[in-house]
């Protein structure tokens, strides 16, 4: 369906800052909650830190204003870009940080850092954060913002595991034993009393084989939380995969 005119002078008034897109303060709430729709089928969603929308997947060198000219002249919500990874969505980062116990100063990991979307998070809340990124491109990206203590560009599951962070976050493989594979090697880096908190497919605990039982053991022994990403409750609460399909998520937090 083709968006409204209403719609795209909207768009053609909002301010584009990088990845970041801001509208009007006095757009008609109507209008903006079809410009809501616009956004989010075409991969943005709402920061509440930034009271802006957020392409996570332009991040943080990318421009957003370009997206937006597209939707404007096609008249279409457009699909995601894809450059590779599907990135953690701004308002599920920012719900993950709200969730965790971390404050300033806390020494927190980022491994298989994508854009570092998770990790930009918790660096604008203080925390010392380290990265690990296997595309030299991207973790040449993460370097650049400063906003990492270290970025180390390798396979996270090669790094020799050193205990000695207050939290991991992460948003592992979305394929449920590669999530599994990435959660329990990311575990052995947490210091005693640290926090990994993950974004991954729902009911991940039931995962079949070794490395699954491993982590339901792990989860027994150690205790954990789920917190369910429901469209109900948080219209962001999905993944949209590089061909524009909606991937169901939750959050999982496990201890040591």
């Amino acid at each position: 369906m083709q968006i409204a005119n209403a719609v795209r002078r909207e768009l053609e008034l909002a301010a584009c800052e990088g990845p970041r897109v801001r509208l009007r303060e006095d757009a008609d709430p109507a209008v903006a909650e079809k410009v809501h729709k616009v956004l989010r089928r075409s991969g943005a969603s709402w920061s509440r830190r930034h009271q802006c929308y957020v392409f996570a997947d332009l991040y943080p060198f990318g421009d957003a204003a370009w997206l937006i000219s597209q939707i404007i002249t096609r008249r279409y919500a457009v699909n995601r870009p894809d450059r590779g990874v599907v990135s953690c969505p701004q308002s599920i980062a920012e719900l993950l940080w709200d969730t965790l116990p971390p404050q300033k100063g806390s020494l927190v990991l980022e491994p298989s850092a994508g854009h570092g979307a998770l990790a930009a998070e918790g660096a604008a809340r203080g925390c010392v954060m380290d990265c690990y990124e296997i595309d030299s491109h991207r973790a040449a990206e993460i370097t650049r913002t400063g906003l990492a203590r270290h970025v180390g560009n390798a396979d996270f599951l090669t790094v020799p595991a050193r205990p000695e962070y207050d939290a991991v976050v992460m948003y592992p493989p979305h394929r449920r034993d590669l999530a599994v594979k990435h959660i329990l090697h990311a575990h052995r880096f947490l210091r005693p009393g640290g926090v990994l908190a993950a974004l991954v497919s729902p009911n991940i605990e039931h995962a079949a084989g070794a490395r699954g039982q491993e982590l339901r053991d792990l989860l027994n022994r150690v205790g954990y939380y789920r917190q369910d990403l429901d469209e109900d409750d948080d219209p962001d609460g999905y993944l949209l995969s590089p061909t524009g399909l909606r991937v169901r998520a939750e959050l999982l937090f496990i201890y040591t």
